[in-house]
């Protein structure tokens, strides 16, 4: 019986996988949902505040650091039930949201360097959606955890749109992340503050929006010996979650 739950799982993650691929990186004709360049300036600044903590370039981690010779590469999506039902949404976006949701799907791989140091870069897709992200995250490990002791570390990341279109956003934040390793869960939480700064490009010339705002987080991650979840909750603008599948050690 414990056997078919994890291969439900692993199945369930591999899964995962194929739809961010699909998400990221399958040729479509067209967007289902475009940011319209002439959205009400409220409208506006109301979608980029909502979006920015949407579309933020949460962990998906612990805080231990994962070695000169460690990697993970994963694949991952976010979910926002609520974002189709907000009132921007009658001239900041032009189509039909999947679902009336906003789903972000995102694939990245970190890496571990020398000094407690993991670097790591991704690009992530709003599911129908013309925003595309590419960001980068630089984490520091002030304590490596061990079998009494919480890992504690220090997070900052960096986003940018790609191929952009008439939605621009560049976006920066800093982060205290705490976990705690066991044999095959790991907990952690951490806190920060984000700075986005949005773009809408129109016929009536550019609208610029600034929001800087504190994130929280909590997560699990299963530690599977093939691949690795975690489930993260997570506090911006709103409550959203995350599922993560990473491969690597």
């Amino acid at each position: 019986m414990p056997d078919r739950r994890i291969g439900a799982r692993i199945g369930r993650a591999l899964a995962l996988v194929a739809i961010s691929g699909i998400l990221l990186f399958a040729a479509r004709p067209a967007a289902a949902w475009t940011v319209d360049g002439n959205a009400l300036p409220a409208d506006f600044e109301a979608f980029s505040r909502r979006f920015a903590s949407d579309a933020y370039f949460y962990p998906g981690h612990g805080a231990a650091p994962l070695g000169l010779v460690g990697f993970n590469v994963y694949a991952e999506g976010s979910y926002d039930s609520s974002f189709g039902s907000a009132g921007f949404t009658d001239t900041a976006i032009r189509g039909d949201l999947t679902g009336g949701a906003l789903v972000v799907g995102r694939v990245g791989v970190r890496k571990g360097l020398p000094g407690r140091i993991d670097l790591g870069v991704a690009v992530s897709q709003a599911l129908g959606g013309d925003v595309k992200l590419g960001s980068a995250e630089l984490s520091y490990a002030l304590l490596g955890g061990g079998a009494a002791t919480p890992a504690v570390g220090l997070r900052l990341t960096g986003t940018r749109t790609l191929d952009a279109h008439a939605y621009v956003l560049d976006q920066e934040g800093a982060e205290i992340l705490v976990s705690k390793g066991f044999v095959l869960l790991t907990p952690y939480v951490g806190a920060g503050v984000v700075h986005s700064r949005g773009r809408l490009h129109g016929d009536l010339g550019t609208q610029t929006t600034n929001d800087t705002r504190g994130i929280a987080y909590a997560g699990i991650t299963l530690n599977l010996l093939l691949p690795k979840i975690s489930v993260e909750v997570e506090k911006g603008d709103v409550v959203q979650g995350r599922v993560r599948v990473a491969f690597g050690f």
